[in-house]
């Protein structure tokens, strides 16, 4: 559900539902009630309601919580019309028409807008960079490999005349929204989100060629310490836990978990039903806070659980080590969890199927049992129910026989996802999942990671080439997300000429003939479709979208 601010009262116009939305915002955010009772439905998975009534009788605020006190949204910023490019600012546009309608530089609705999601794109593709380098692992200085390698002949020909390729590792210096000067610079800035794509592409195969060097996953021990990283902490710190933990966790094993947007060969990624805050109210032992986590309130809500929380601060490495260690320990061995407690899972628990093989996937097509391919990637966001959107998508794909990809944090929850869909569709899926079994496929797979993104890009783009006149059609959604991350990956994957689905009400719609620019001016250079509205549509609509996409071969 989303919400604006509400109508000046000086403007007798309302566009795009502004506000109705934001009085329905206000009505919501009423005080008088508990905030968790307030909110729309919190999650489509059944299971998250005991983590969720659990937290109520603790006392603990979870995200939706704050999230309801920050209702209704500013429509300036939730429609990118508000600039912080200058300290002559921060200026905003008024979404209605009426004044300012110009910035202090000049600077009108559309450059600002432009200048949002430029910036937006700019921090995601620097939020993954320093993701890579703190994997820890040989050759992250290094140049990219060649992401031309892989792409269709005609996708990497357009880009190729458009000046997009190759791209190395220092053109991130030289990328600029050059629309915000003059509009007449609309194709330079178009080049350069494309050629921030690539580039935050290339970051992604640095990493995934550098992860196929590294050790294999670690193990899960169900009676072991369980220890969640907030954030992504150096590899040299997560080898320093399992160093101490040999001497200081009384014979027991470590599992650490993270979320799965990144991955780390180091850490397993857990089944949070969406998100950390959901895990502390597992079995989780010790908590510990790296310097690029993205919940700040989460030491906090740690305390109430009386779980402990650890810093990676300025410390030695083993210093921190020993603490998370030890403060775990004791906690594992003092804390009196209920045996109605959920435990914390991995991803990876049990047999969860990774990447098919190519020779699989082209058999099941060419014997009809697949129609295409859907990938899904994404993290939850408080804006809407947890999931509803991803299993909505999943629903539609199923339906029309294509295969599911789910990578970032909905691969993480596959297991809760796919059991969801099973008693949603009962026999339907039951007869898919047999065909497919006949050539060692599943109609659900997951595969980790944003750093898997390149495998998935080699294996769809391979059975669309072998699909011969009628190529298989291929979509990517993004159906529910908060990560500047996660956005930059979808910049990333239209770059390549996907068509691309997004489920999220972008912070840079305010800005009309920019919506239109991405649907037809950025098609141009990329061949990727957007599949995206400033009026979020209904999980329904955006499913049969899906579906249609499916049906007519229209998907990249």
């Amino acid at each position: 559900m989303e919400q604006t601010a509400e109508r000046p009262a000086r403007s007798d116009r309302c566009r795009d539902g502004l506000a109705t939305a934001a009085a329905a915002a206000y009505r919501f955010s009423r005080k008088g009630s508990e905030p968790m009772e307030r909110i729309h439905k919190k999650s489509a998975l059944a299971e998250t309601s005991t983590l969720l009534l659990a937290a109520r009788d603790l006392g603990a605020e979870l995200l939706w919580g704050r999230y309801e006190r920050q209702l209704p949204l500013c429509a300036f910023t939730s429609n990118g019309l508000s600039c912080r490019k200058c300290f002559q600012g921060p200026c905003r546009i008024n979404p209605f028409g009426d004044e300012p309608s110009l910035g202090v530089c000049g600077a009108d609705r559309d450059q600002i807008a432009m200048e949002t999601l430029f910036q937006a794109t700019v921090e995601g593709v620097m939020e993954s960079a320093r993701a890579v380098r703190l994997l820890g692992v040989a050759g992250a200085d290094e140049d990219f490999p060649d992401v031309s390698r892989g792409l269709s002949p005609e996708t990497a020909e357009r880009l190729s005349k458009a000046g997009v390729l190759p791209v190395k590792r220092d053109d991130v210096l030289g990328v600029q929204n050059s629309f915000f000067s003059h509009k007449g610079y609309l194709s330079q800035t178009l080049n350069d989100l494309t050629r921030l794509g690539l580039i935050h592409y290339g970051f992604l195969s640095q990493a995934a060629a550098a992860l196929k060097r590294a050790p294999a996953r670690p193990t899960f021990y169900p009676d072991g310490i369980n220890v969640l990283l907030a954030g992504q902490v150096p590899a040299e710190l997560i080898q320093a836990i399992r160093q101490e933990a040999a001497q200081r966790a009384g014979g027991k094993r470590v599992n650490l978990f993270a979320q799965g947007t990144h991955g780390s060969p180091f850490a397993m990624a857990a089944a949070d039903h969406g998100s950390p805050e959901l895990a502390l109210g597992m079995n989780v032992d010790a908590l510990i806070v790296a310097s690029n986590a993205s919940w700040p309130g989460i030491e906090a809500l740690a305390g109430k659980y009386g779980v402990p929380a650890i810093l990676a601060d300025g410390r030695s490495l083993c210093e921190t080590a020993a603490e998370a260690i030890e403060q775990a320990a004791r906690h594992a061995r003092d804390a009196l969890h209920e045996p109605s407690v959920e435990k914390i899972q991995p991803a990876e628990a049990g047999d969860a199927p990774g990447l098919p093989h190519e020779r699989e996937l082209r058999r099941a097509l060419q014997s009809g049992r697949i129609a295409g391919a859907v990938v899904l990637f994404g993290e939850a966001n408080a804006k809407q129910t947890f999931f509803e959107r991803t299993l909505a998508l999943m629903d539609a794909a199923l339906a029309e026989r294509a295969l599911v990809f789910l990578g970032g944090d909905l691969g993480a929850q596959h297991a809760a996802l796919g059991a969801e869909i099973a008693r949603r569709q009962g026999a339907q899926l039951t007869a898919f999942a047999a065909a497919l079994a006949e050539d060692g496929l599943r109609p659900i797979t997951s595969f980790g990671s944003a750093f898997e993104f390149p495998s998935v890009v080699s294996l769809v783009s391979a059975l669309r080439a072998g699909s011969g006149s009628h190529p298989t059609p291929v979509v990517v959604a993004f159906p529910e997300f908060f990560r500047a991350s996660t956005w930059a990956s979808a910049v990333s994957l239209l770059s390549l000429g996907f068509t691309v689905q997004i489920g999220t009400r972008l912070p840079f719609w305010g800005s009309p003939w920019l919506a239109g620019a991405m649907k037809t001016e950025w098609q141009k250079i990329t061949g990727g479709t957007f599949l995206a509205d400033p009026a979020l549509p209904e999980p329904r609509a955006q499913a049969a979208e899906l579906a249609a996409r499916l049906k007519a071969g229209t998907g990249r």
